[in-house]
């Protein structure tokens, strides 16, 4: 397969009019279109990129729902409904995300693995992202209060199993008491550790410096913030080099001075940009309506999902290539380094170390992008073609 006829985004660079070149499964070469297209194997299947971004597949990390999808109601073929919502997106991998409700993990960890099959979905669901239980009681935002709990090592197995060991990521706030043993046990079962809903002071975080894989969820959201005399998590993430941290573009859950500060301060290879998106993302205020979340009507207003009754925001409406289109648009990222921030950062950040770039040997996870990011007219996973567009 070969995809030319666009600018092709690799992560320091952009090559204009490029070709990538793909066999069994794998980027073969990349480079300006007249070189890549020497010497072409016998029946390679040629895309045009109609002068759009030829682009790595983009990753959604965290993500609660979308299309009207909730994890609370999940099932298989909800499941493949997200997936194809997201193709249709440029997403080719995406991590659901949801709260440490058992009813809720089991649904979510059933449909994982009976998805595993599906041709649509193979190797692009990646496990789940649980935030919670053990989070900071007045930093818990949208999780309902009685699924908040204290450390326990113990519990924390009867996720894991209830999931069907289906856990990638785990947010906890590392302040709580027994918070250390805690992250030792979640490392040992492979677990990705994330820190947030937290109301860590900047000093209770010293014994997680230098500590790798690590990441910080939502920058800024669910946690202590920033001060010359009292800071919390917030700054220290924003000092910290070698953390992953999340950040949220969407221009509601956090104020673009505040995104315009992490962009400034923090390298761009250790950030991830997220939507956090909830099942109204991808449908229209009018259809939106109804929806409930943990059992709470929910509005959708603007970018953002509230609980109808508190006001509480729970989450977005938008979607990562929204927040990658505000990156660029807004902020001025250069557009190889925000692409990098939903592509190559996040699949450094959970281990894959030949996804989510377009270079030679990696795999051939690739989208076609309108410039604007608003539209995917082709993507592949592992050179598997899974949404099209094209005539």
């Amino acid at each position: 397969m070969l995809i030319e006829g666009g600018d092709v985004i690799l992560p320091d660079r952009l090559i204009r009019q490029g070709a990538v070149l793909v066999s069994h499964g794998k980027i073969r070469a990349v480079g300006r279109a007249e070189r890549v297209v020497v010497d072409l194997p016998e029946g390679c299947r040629r895309i045009n990129a109609n002068d759009w971004l030829i682009s790595p597949s983009l990753w959604e990390v965290h993500i609660h729902g979308c299309g009207g999808v909730s994890m609370e109601r999940m099932s298989a073929e909800a499941l493949t409904r997200m997936g194809e919502l997201l193709a249709a997106r440029g997403v080719g991998a995406f991590l659901p995300t949801t709260v440490a409700d058992e009813a809720i993990l089991a649904g979510v960890g059933s449909a994982l693995e009976s998805a595993e099959s599906a041709r649509e979905l193979r190797g692009r669901a990646l496990g789940v992202h649980v935030e919670g239980p053990f989070v900071a009681p007045v930093r818990k935002g949208g999780i309902p209060g009685e699924l908040v709990r204290e450390p326990s090592v113990e519990y924390l197995h009867s996720l894991v199993e209830t999931s069907r060991r289906r856990i990638r990521v785990m947010t906890f706030a590392p302040e709580l008491p027994g918070a250390s043993q805690l992250f030792d046990a979640i490392s040992s079962l492979g677990i990705l550790p994330s820190l947030g809903h937290s109301d860590a002071r900047f000093d209770d975080l010293e014994a997680y410096e230098g500590i790798t894989p690590l990441g910080v969820t939502h920058l800024f959201n669910g946690m202590s913030g920033i001060s010359h005399k009292d800071p919390g998590l917030a700054q220290w993430a924003i000092l910290n080099k070698t953390v992953f941290t999340e950040l949220n573009c969407d221009g509601t859950h956090v104020h673009d001075a505040a995104v315009q500060l992490a962009l400034r301060a923090r390298p761009w290879q250790r950030m991830i940009v997220i939507s956090d998106a909830f099942p109204p993302a991808g449908l229209e205020e009018e259809a939106a309506r109804g929806l409930t979340v943990y059992g709470k009507p929910v509005v959708a207003n603007g970018a953002g999902v509230y609980y109808a009754g508190s006001g509480v925001l729970v989450g977005s409406r938008r979607l990562v290539n929204d927040g990658l289109a505000r990156l660029v648009s807004r902020f001025d990222v250069p557009l190889p380094w925000a692409v990098a921030m939903a592509t190559l950062n996040p699949a450094r950040h959970l281990g894959f170390l030949e996804k989510g770039a377009l270079l030679p040997g990696y795999d051939a996870d690739i989208a076609v992008l309108s410039r604007d990011f608003s539209e995917c007219s082709f993507l592949s996973w592992e050179g598997r073609p899974v949404w099209t567009a094209l005539s």
